[in-house]
């Protein structure tokens, strides 16, 4: 039993070897991936005299079709199937030919050959004898280290040996081992630098770049180091460089004359004063000093993956050029797809940073975005890099996973791209990530970590930056506290975000970006159609719809989702998308809706930055703001007393970059005055605002001052209109005198006046501006005489002698045989009354006559006294 199984062990390992080593080999129907495969064509491949050429599907080394050559010769010829110009060959490598030859055909051999620029011939040449008939035979030639590029042929021919009418067939011509072995080319550089520092991407085989340079930047070094030490360089551009592309070309000359010319596009940047930075004010977006609406699209790749990996800046260029043209002034992209690209992270989540090329092809996409005037919206991830469907999703999943590795995220990578586009004002925002519910609910991912991975975000890019930032949430329900079903609570609010970095309030979303799509009508309604409080979303911030259906929502066109949108008090609304990704819509959409959105809105989709604003927000008259005071409305009227002379008007406008100048308001005249209020707007348009000041007439008919006889009246007072005054007797007349407190009122006063004794009256009049009248009235009383003098003094009829009225004492010598004597005394005022006291019962000596006179006031009084000496 041992023998029979050692027999048979033997007897199955030979089998095999002869399986292996039959000559030629036998086809394989498996797919032909070999560089000239001719599975669509013969690939650029002709036939010289003698030989036809055409895909064939009788035969096939590999896949499904080979190139058949048709013969017709006489004789000993040799055509070709033949190449010319063939690209993508590498001197130093060896090709594999699989050839299919005929038996009993007049052949004298086939030989796979190339030439190279100098017509160099390399061929290899086997036998008719030495081949397999009716079946494949594998055939090789190795190109020469040192051929010389850029080759003229490569191909077969077929040597006949005499009259030959048949087919060959050739298949599944490729490179050996399928990986070239690369040979220096002596026309090449190993190292291309602008300003010191390599170009992205720089191999010596690629032969155009892109590079930048700061706006500041007016000239750059070039410099280029060879492969080969005796080729030349020639560079031309680099200096003067103008504000946009330049460009600098480099071209290498091998000592063999061989050339070849690797071109940059140097960018100078434009500055960061073209475009105005968008800023938030309440529920709204402004572009520098103007309300902006985004009239949006989604271009998210043109190729998955583009910025460190297949970018196209031709695209990108066209194709923000073509959004500007319809209308478009925003566009939400996708900064790295699912991270298998551009940013560095190892196999533990740790991100260490990201690719030159990375940062080189976004700072192309944000020169071009603020060339064309299109607002990014930047999306630094999605829940694709989570997702199992690529090598590095774990990678991915570790960063979310690790407070640690989630640091490594914002500090080496968000911080970085925040600080290096953060002065492009055309960089909107930052979308932290698309649609992580999906991280959640399919990668069963927790939210904790979601909010962590947020909040840090937010807090890196506030702290460095004023570039806005949000998320965009794909169902409603992980964004509102308020929604109509299966609500989750605000998942990326103020308090879950805070709640993870302890209570900084920079961790905080400027604005809100949901999603919609038909499917998420029937739980939570059309969002186009309904306000952003309404949708669910809290009303302290603005709110775009970040993505849509760029085929227009159920029963609506996208022009009327977007007119909607704007009237329900979205700021923008972001049309999935603008190039066609996937089945639900393109440019073809897009553009002309948000042209439509553009032509009824144009100064709210591309403002110019500069204020129009010429409004006030006030009008005061004396601190007091002027009754129904409008924005709106230019014309007013107020009243002031008259004695008001003139007015403080002030004015605040309601744009903080206006400036108001009043004119008027002071020296105000009687009637309507005009005080003038210009407002202007930044942009220099005005708008004037009059305000009519009617001061009336006086009706002021006060007396400043009023006087009798010159002299002001004690207590005089404006206010008061009756005064009583009384004057002495011998006051004989009064004049009176007065003042007007307004020069413009007229006074009238009585006649000077004639005193009775007893009561009289002034009368002054005075008549006000505006007829007003007023009379002052003053009571004068002139008071009796005083006067208590005698005018004439007698004794027994004779006059006293020396009297005088102002003397009172006399002395009269009477005789002894008198013995009375007759006093009698008249006073100077009838009026006055006299008593005489004395004169009878006359003593010897001296006796005593009194004369005792009161004025006909009543009160004066004054005694003469007559002595009367009787001898």
């Amino acid at each position: 039993m041992i023998k029979l199984r050692k027999q048979i062990a033997l007897f199955l390992i030979m089998s095999m070897l002869a399986a292996l080593l039959i000559v030629p080999v036998s086809a394989d129907a498996a797919a032909d991936t070999a560089q000239f495969n001719f599975e669509t064509n013969t690939q650029g491949f002709v036939g010289t005299t003698g030989a036809t050429l055409a895909v064939s599907t009788e035969k096939a080394y590999q896949g499904n079709q080979s190139m058949k050559m048709t013969l017709n010769v006489t004789g000993s010829q040799g055509p070709f199937a033949k190449l010319s110009s063939p690209t993508g060959l590498t001197a130093g490598s060896t090709y594999e030919f699989h050839i299919w030859v005929p038996s009993g055909a007049s052949i004298a051999g086939v030989q796979p050959y190339m030439m190279d620029s100098t017509w160099s011939w390399t061929g290899n040449f086997v036998p008719y004898n030495n081949l397999t008939k009716d079946a494949w035979n594998t055939l090789t030639l190795t190109i020469p280290a040192g051929a010389k590029t850029p080759f003229n042929e490569f191909g077969v021919q077929v040597q006949s040996s005499g009259d030959f009418a048949g087919s060959v067939y050739i298949d599944s011509i490729g490179i050996l081992g399928g990986t070239p072995i690369e040979v220096p080319n002596p026309a090449g550089l190993s190292d291309l630098r602008i300003n010191g520092t390599t170009v992205a991407g720089f191999t010596s085989k690629d032969l155009s770049y892109i590079a930048h340079v700061p706006n500041g930047t007016t000239s750059a070094a070039v410099t280029a180091t060879t492969i080969a030490a005796d080729a030349t360089v020639t560079i031309t551009g680099g200096s003067n460089l103008a504000v946009g592309e330049n460009a600098v070309t480099v071209e290498v000359t091998a000592k063999d004359l061989t050339k070849q010319t690797y071109t940059v596009k140097l960018i100078r940047d434009l500055p960061s004063s073209q475009g105005n930075r968008i800023t938030v004010q309440g529920t709204e977006f402004y572009a520098g000093h103007e309300r902006i609406w985004f009239n949006g699209a989604n271009t998210p790749w043109d190729n998955w993956n583009d910025f460190g990996g297949d970018f196209d800046y031709d695209f990108w260029d066209t194709h923000f050029a073509l959004l500007h043209a319809n209308g478009v002034n925003a566009s939400r992209v996708w900064i790295t797809s699912n991270g298998e690209v551009g940013i560095n992270i190892d196999a533990e989540g740790h991100v260490s940073g990201a690719t030159a090329a990375h940062w080189n092809d976004l700072d192309s996409l944000f020169y071009l975005a603020q060339k064309h005037g299109v607002y990014i919206m930047a999306t630094l991830l999605s829940f694709d890099h989570m997702k199992n469907s690529h090598p590095s999703y774990d990678s991915w999943r570790k960063m979310l996973m690790s407070e640690a590795n989630i640091d490594s995220y914002v500090s080496n990578y968000v911080i970085p791209f925040t600080n290096r586009y953060k002065d492009n004002p055309y960089l909107w925002s930052i979308d932290f990530m698309n649609e992580p519910d999906w991280v959640f609910e399919e990668s069963k991912l927790p939210w904790e970590n979601l909010q962590s991975l947020f909040a840090k975000m937010s807090v890196g890019v506030h702290a460095n930056s004023n570039v806005l930032t949000t998320v965009g949430v794909a169902m409603i329900k992980y964004n509102s506290d308020t929604c109509t079903e299966g609500c989750q609570g605000n998942k990326v609010g103020d308090n879950a975000l805070m709640a993870r970095v302890g209570g900084n309030p920079q961790a905080k979303l400027d604005f809100w970006s949901p999603h919609y799509y038909d499917w998420m009508g029937q739980y939570w309604g059309n969002p186009m159609y309904m306000t952003p409080e309404q949708f669910g979303l809290s009303a302290d911030r603005p709110a775009v719809i970040g993505e849509t259906a760029a085929l227009g929502t159920a029963g609506h066109t996208l022009t009327q989702d977007y007119a909607s949108a704007y009237a329900n008090g979205w700021q923008g609304m972001m049309p999935w998308t603008s190039n066609g990704v996937d089945g639900l819509g393109d440019i073809t959409r897009v553009g002309p809706a948000a042209s439509s959105f553009y032509n009824q809105h144009p100064d709210l989709v591309f403002p110019s930055g500069i204020s129009k604003n010429a409004n006030l927000s006030d009008l005061k008259v004396d601190g007091v703001t002027v009754a129904d005071f409008s924005a709106d409305t230019l014309s007013y009227s107020v009243q002031v007393p008259n004695e008001t002379i003139s007015v403080e008007v002030t004015a605040a406008a309601a744009d903080a970059y206006a400036t108001v100048a009043v004119s008027g308001g002071s020296a105000l005249a009687i009637g309507d005055n005009t005080v003038t209020v210009t407002v202007t707007a930044e942009n220099g348009s005005t708008k004037v605002y009059s305000l009519t000041v009617n001061r009336p007439k006086s009706s002021n008919a006060k007396l400043s001052d009023l006087r009798l006889n010159g002299n002001t009246i004690a207590g005089f007072t404006p206010g008061q209109q009756t005064y009583s005054i009384t004057v002495p007797f011998d006051t004989l007349a009064v004049y009176a005198t007065a003042k007007a407190s307004d020069s413009k009122a007229k006074v009238v006063i009585d006649k000077p006046l004639t005193l009775v004794i007893g009561t009289n009256l002034v009368m002054v009049h005075v008549t006000a501006e505006d007829g007003t009248k007023q009379t002052y009235t003053i009571t004068v009383t002139r008071a009796k005489s005083s006067n208590a003098n005698l005018s004439l003094l007698f004794i027994d009829g004779k006059p006293v002698p020396g009297f005088s009225p102002d003397k009172l004492t006399y002395k009269v010598n009477v005789s002894k045989g008198t013995k009375s004597v007759k006093v009698t005394a008249l006073p100077t005022f009838p009026t006055a009354k006299v008593a005489i006291t004395g004169g009878s019962g006359l003593v010897k000596g001296n006796n005593t006559v009194t004369v005792k006179v009161t004025a006909p006031d009543g009160t004066t009084q004054q005694t003469y006294t007559l002595t009367v000496v009787r001898g």
